[in-house]
C-alpha cells in the first residue's frame, strides 16, 4: 500500500497540472505514456507465439503510430476533424504493420503477432489520444479542460471505490476467470463512488449541465472504467503475467494504470461531444 501511495502522492499532482496547462504539456505527457505503453502491450505477447512467428513486434512502428495518433489528436478541432485524422493515421499504421508481417512473419503466430500490433495501436494510441482531443474540445478550451478533469477523476473515485468496498465487503466474485479479485460489491462500490465524484465534479468544474445528466455521465464513466479494468485482466490472463510491466511502484506497469482510464475518456468524450453538447 505504501508504494502504491507514494506513486499516487508524486504522478497525481503532475497529471493534474500537465490537464490544467493543456499543450504542450499535456501532449508531452500523453506521448510518453503512449510509448511506454505500446512498448508494454507488444511485450505481452505471449512467448511461445514470439519463438514461432519470428520476433516482437517492431518497437519503433508502434511508437511512430501511437505519436502519429496523439499528435493528430491535438491538432484535431471538432470530432468529425478528429475522427477523419484518426482514421486516416490508423489506416497508414495498419497497412504499415501489415506489410512488416507479410515480409518477417509467417503462419497462425503470425498472425496472431499481427492481431497484437494493431491492437497495440488502437489501444495505447487511438483510445489514449482521446485525452487530447478532449482536452482541445470546446472553446476557448476550459470546458474541455474541465471535463478531462471529470473524466479522470470520477475513474480515480471509480477504481478507489471498488477497490474499498470490494476489500472489505466484497463475497460474490463477479468474472472468477478474469480477475478473481473483483466482486459484484466492489463494483457496486465503484459505481456509487463515479456517480458520488461525478455530481460533485459536475457543480466545482461548473459544467452547466443538469445534476441528473451528471449523474448520467458518472455512471457511463464508472461502466466504462471497470470495463476497461477487466479488459487488461483478460489480456494479461492471455498472456499469462501478473502485471503489465513494473514502472510504476505499486501499481506494476503503465497499463496497468490506464486500464480504466483508456475506456473511460473515449466514453466521455463522444458522450459530450454527441449527447450532451453537439
Amino acid at each position: 500500500m505504501l508504494p502504491r501511495a507514494a506513486s499516487a502522492a508524486v504522478g497525481l499532482p503532475v497529471l493534474l497540472a500537465a490537464v490544467w496547462w493543456g499543450a504542450p504539456w499535456l501532449t508531452l505527457l500523453v506521448l510518453a505514456v503512449a510509448v511506454l505503453a505500446i512498448r508494454e502491450f507488444y511485450r505481452l505477447i505471449p512467448t511461445v507465439s514470439v519463438a514461432a512467428s519470428g520476433g516482437r513486434p517492431p518497437l519503433l512502428l508502434g511508437a511512430m503510430w501511437a505519436a502519429a495518433l496523439v499528435l493528430g489528436a491535438q491538432a484535431a478541432s471538432g470530432l468529425e476533424n478528429f475522427l477523419v485524422i484518426s482514421g486516416g493515421i490508423l489506416a497508414a499504421g495498419g497497412f504499415a504493420a501489415m506489410l512488416w508481417t507479410v515480409a518477417f512473419h509467417t503462419g497462425r503466430q503470425g498472425i496472431q503477432t499481427l492481431a497484437f500490433v494493431l491492437a497495440g495501436g488502437i489501444y495505447a494510441g487511438f483510445l489514449l489520444a482521446h485525452a487530447a482531443a478532449l482536452r482541445e474540445w470546446g472553446e476557448p478550451g476550459e470546458l474541455g479542460r474541465n471535463y478531462l478533469l471529470f473524466a479522470l477523476l470520477a475513474t480515480f473515485a471509480t477504481d478507489t471505490g471498488a477497490f474499498l468496498v470490494g476489500r472489505s465487503l466484497g463475497r460474490r466474485p463477479m468474472a472468477p476467470a478474469i480477475s478473481p479479485g473483483k466482486t459484484w460489491e466492489g463494483a457496486a462500490g465503484g459505481m456509487a463512488a463515479a456517480v458520488a465524484a461525478a455530481v460533485a465534479l459536475g457543480q466545482i468544474l461548473e459544467l452547466g449541465t443538469p445534476v441528473w445528466v451528471q449523474a448520467l455521465l458518472g455512471i457511463a464513466v464508472g461502466v466504462a472504467a471497470q470495463v476497461g479494468d477487466l479488459a487488461e485482466s483478460k489480456l494479461k490472463r492471455i498472456s499469462r503475467v501478473k502485471d503489465a510491466g513494473s514502472i510504476i511502484p505499486g501499481h506494476g506497469g503503465i497499463l496497468d494504470r490506464l486500464d480504466s482510464i483508456v475506456v473511460s475518456i473515449p466514453t466521455l468524450y463522444y458522450l459530450v461531444a454527441v449527447v450532451v453538447r453537439p
